[in-house]
């Protein structure tokens, strides 16, 4: 009985197939531009992080990537790398997206710490890109305990490093040097005379072994061996007055003053450093041999007179200082003429003006700053402070706090000047308390070009990439605008770099239940340009000259997005075998391009089980008198067994084929 009733089912498919799509142009186009935004997806009707899901990874989701303005010259063959993670992730991970904010490669990396990864980008090693990214404990909150991985072309993992002399790698800032070394931070807990900020009750458990703080170092360490090259530590250098950051019920050995906070590290060709130190609002220039500070920008010790009325040193809770070279900005920027003795460069930071909801210090909204800087080119001992009395700890009660603290810190020696080149501002001025990134994109026309600029807003979900002249070209939301500032969704940095990746694991197909559709995706592959859908009468696996030729060549379509849906088309007949090919630019089959095969069942060669865009005219004369027939006696077999049931439960036996008719047997109708 259960044979009829598959046929009829069979038949009952082959309507719907007829009303598929007559035209098969949306899928063999591509995209010339991301969806329009969606105002659903920015106020949290959709949960705080709309995803998307698929169909041939159901363990992968992505953000519905959000843009409120985007730009064709954002399209500049450049992947964003993203981080996300929070509250409201519940598989955080390292993220590669495409121009349209598509997913390309994303993976989850399950720790017993929740796999939350952090500042993922792509390195130079050794002549070879890498994708790195740390991995750790980030439970105390702000900074963490782990490892950084780097993983090759294929998505392997082939190194991991860590800190040198038993230290444990922070998840801030893994830089990789030309000469084969990494940059590191790290946080240590630290004795440390702190009653200076607060007072300690020998009577409360909570203040007992008091006198304790975050030790912020770096490290400079070979990457193949693991060895020290270099060690810098905060205090040893820089006063624990200079902070901006209260102390709180802290400064123990179970809860450290956490004073400094290290959050970037930069090696110039010099072989000095370039710091960030987020709680003391500062920017410090440290020798590489001696590890002596060679001068200080911003905060308490802040050794440079601002010629932009303050802009260039009103930034507060900053990340991410960087070097970049004077040429950088062909068009837009002209660097002062040279003076024998002195030093100009530009420096790039993202400045937050806010930390964990505190809002006291800095504009009311987060930027990117270009600065340019001046000081003498040889310095015996670094420079003094502006102002002996900046140093004291500013009281929150004071009244315009911001203007007091730049009025208080801002240099008096003409030999040492900051000036503010360019301020990058999203559109609807964004305010981030925490994390952030700056990064300079490369020149889309060579070097007579101005490069973009990409800033990542850390605690908020947004990115957004500006032209040099600080003209938001893309201002892209990968969460909901009603999550920011809570940390339910959230990436340290965002970064846009080239990248080729090309996974060993074949491509993932599946098929829809009523087989009108295949899908295909690649995780992590960037040089499809086309899938060619096969299919085969033999369960062949393709191998060897004669296996490929039982595969016949069914449709080529346009690779799009994460997950390509491929029509079956009306001529795939009753072959029972399918497959999908990866194709590159060229038109050549990629390396382990070939995916699994689909068995689409035996009854395919009976009446196609999963037929697309076909209509019953496919169907024979023959085969559409014994799907009736059959049909007919499946009715009758079922016609015949519910009497015979009714003939049971009367206590009598299955009798002649009319007995129904007769007596209380008919009756029983109406008594059941």
């Amino acid at each position: 009985m259960n044979t009829p009733l598959l046929l009829l089912w069979h038949l009952a498919t082959c309507l719907p197939t007829t009303l598929a799509h007559d035209s098969d142009t949306a899928y063999t186009s591509s995209p010339t531009a991301p969806p329009p935004y969606n105002a659903a997806y920015d106020n949290g009707t959709f949960s705080y992080y709309p995803v998307r899901s698929y169909a041939t990874a159901e363990d992968l989701h992505s953000p519905q990537t959000n843009f409120l303005q985007w730009d064709a010259r954002c399209d500049d063959g450049l992947y964003y790398f993203v981080t996300p993670r929070g509250w409201g992730i519940p598989d955080p991970g390292p993220m590669i997206l495409d121009s349209y904010g598509e997913l390309v490669w994303a993976k989850h990396f399950d720790n017993k710490f929740g796999g939350q990864a952090y500042d993922f980008m792509v390195q130079t090693y050794q002549g070879q890109e890498y994708l790195t990214f740390w991995l750790g404990d980030d439970r105390v909150r702000g900074h963490g305990s782990g490892f950084y991985y780097m993983l090759n072309s294929s998505y392997d993992i082939v190194h991991r490093v860590g800190a040198a002399n038993g230290s444990s790698a922070d998840l801030h800032e893994f830089l990789i040097t030309p000469q084969g070394t990494a940059l590191l931070t790290m946080y240590q807990i630290t004795p440390r005379d702190v009653t200076d900020f607060r007072q300690f009750d020998p009577a409360n458990p909570e203040d007992h072994n008091p006198n304790f703080i975050w030790e912020c170092l770096f490290q400079e360490v070979d990457v193949a061996t693991g060895e020290l090259v270099f060690e810098w530590r905060a205090s040893d250098h820089v006063d624990l007055h200079d902070t901006y950051h209260g102390i709180g019920p802290g400064g123990t050995e179970h809860d450290p003053f956490d004073w400094f906070h290290i959050n970037s590290v930069d090696k110039d060709e010099l072989g000095n450093f370039l710091i960030s130190a987020r709680y003391t609002h500062s920017i410090t220039y440290i020798d590489g041999k001696t590890g002596d500070i060679i001068w200080t920008l911003g905060g308490r010790s802040n050794a440079f007179m601002d010629l932009s009325d303050g802009f260039g040193l009103n930034f507060a809770w900053q990340h991410d200082a960087r070097f970049v070279p004077l040429d950088t900005f062909p068009n837009m920027y002209r660097a002062p003429p040279e003076r024998a003795g002195y030093t100009t460069r530009l420096v790039t930071l993202f400045d937050n003006a806010a930390e964990d909801q505190h809002y006291e210090y800095g504009l009311t909204y987060s930027r990117g700053l270009l600065l340019e800087l001046t000081y003498p080119t040889t310095l015996n001992t670094a420079p003094a402070a502006a102002r002996s009395e900046h140093r004291k700890r500013q009281d929150d009660s004071e009244p315009d706090l911001n203007a007091a603290k730049i009025a208080a810190i801002n240099g008096t020696n003409p030999d040492y000047t900051v000036r503010l080149v360019k301020s990058y501002e999203n559109p609807n001025l964004v305010r981030s308390s925490s994390q952030g990134s700056m990064q300079i994109l490369p020149q889309d026309g060579g070097g007579g070009s101005d490069p973009k600029v990409l800033l990542g807003y850390g605690l908020n979900a947004l990115w957004t990439e500006f032209a040099a002249d600080g003209s938001p070209l893309c201002d892209a939301h990968y969460g909901a605008a009603t999550s920011w500032e809570r940390g339910d969704i959230q990436s340290y940095r965002v970064y846009k770099f080239a990248w080729r990746g090309a996974p060993q694991s074949p491509p993932s197909v599946d098929i829809s239940d009523d087989d009108v559709e295949v899908y295909v995706s690649w995780n992590g592959a960037t040089e499809v340009t086309d899938w060619v859908l096969q299919c085969s009468e033999s369960a062949d696996d393709g191998e060897g000259r004669e296996g490929e030729q039982a595969w016949a060549d069914v449709v080529r379509v346009k690779k799009q997005g994460f997950e390509t849906l491929i029509l079956l088309p009306e001529d795939i007949g009753e072959s029972r075998y399918l497959r999908v090919i990866a194709l590159g630019a060229t038109g050549r089959r990629l390396d382990a391009g070939v995916s699994e095969t689909i068995d689409r069942g035996l009854m395919s060669t009976f009446y196609p089980l999963r037929v697309a865009a076909s209509s019953v005219r496919q169907i024979t004369p023959f085969r559409v008198f014994m799907v009736v027939v059959s049909m007919l006696s499946g009715g009758l077999i079922l016609y015949e067994g519910y009497r015979r049931y009714l003939s049971w439960r009367s206590g009598r036996g299955g009798g002649s084929p009319l007995r129904w008719r007769q007596g209380k047997a008919y009756r029983l109708l109406g008594e059941a």
